[in-house]
């Protein structure tokens, strides 16, 4: 009863009943708005965490084996060129900051074993950090995985989704795109469904905010491939949405080599 009567008081009335009982209304409030803050950052970190977890479970590690990298750990001095190894990093880091607050394609470009995926996952660690969600795709078991679904039909639902999942997250990882479609010097074609299942991942990253004009998703590719033996293997629409024609995204592991 008490508590209905001092609803229906004025703001100067209800101050004027808690000073007279000794409650700072000042100090009251400021509590009031604390916990309200940390309630409300609680439970978006809860969310985010659940979606991080949604998206790690979708991710397809090559050999199933989840993998971490972080800025601290790129060592130069592993390469005999020091200089290019530094300067690739330095690339990639840039890259990554400019994705905390900016949306595009990024493309890393160079042989085996120089360092393209431990770059790309340091990038994702970043934004992950950032509390933007991240997958990790290897275009290779995606193959292995459209090969297997032919004999073994319940594997389409997983496929499907992952491929929505892949739509879905802030940044996205395409590990190795390319290695799908066999050797660099005898490119072939990539199986038509799993082309159009791509495509349209790719052209899904490309939405942008109504409101805005800016886009939504970015997407990091590492390949061991140049774009002339991507366009063997896959439809040109899907090339020129994903591989970016601005030079300056693109990462060339020149004069790098393999250090596995």
């Amino acid at each position: 009863m008490q508590f209905a009567r001092l609803l229906g008081l004025s703001d100067t009335a209800r101050k004027k009943f808690f000073e007279a009982h000794g409650v700072n209304t000042e100090d009251a409030k400021d509590r009031f708005a604390e916990r309200d803050k940390r309630w409300h950052q609680n439970l978006e970190n809860a969310v985010f965490q659940k979606h991080l977890r949604f998206f790690d479970a979708m991710s397809l590690w090559s050999g199933d084996e989840r993998l971490s990298f972080q800025f601290s750990d790129w060592d130069p001095h592993k390469q005999q060129n020091p200089q290019a190894a530094r300067k690739v990093g330095k690339q990639c880091f840039g890259f990554a900051k400019s994705l905390l607050t900016d949306n595009f394609n990024v493309a890393l470009i160079g042989e085996p074993g120089v360092g393209k995926t431990s770059l790309a996952l340091a990038m994702l660690d970043t934004v992950h950090k950032a509390k933007r969600t991240t997958m990790f795709v290897s275009t290779m078991e995606l193959a292995l995985l459209f090969d297997q679904s032919i004999q073994y039909r319940e594997l389409e639902g997983r496929i499907n989704d992952i491929m929505t999942a892949m739509k879905r997250v802030d940044v996205l990882l395409l590990d190795d795109f390319g290695t799908e479609g066999g050797m660099k010097k005898d490119p072939r074609p990539v199986r038509k469904d799993m082309q159009d299942a791509l495509y349209s991942v790719v052209n899904a990253r490309l939405a942008v905010d109504k409101k805005t004009g800016k886009r939504t998703k970015s997407t990091i590719v590492t390949t061991n491939n140049s774009p002339q033996q991507l366009l063997a293997m896959y439809n040109d629409k899907l090339i020129s949405r994903l591989i970016p024609k601005e030079q300056e995204q693109i990462v060339l592991f020149d004069g790098l080599e393999d250090v596995r």
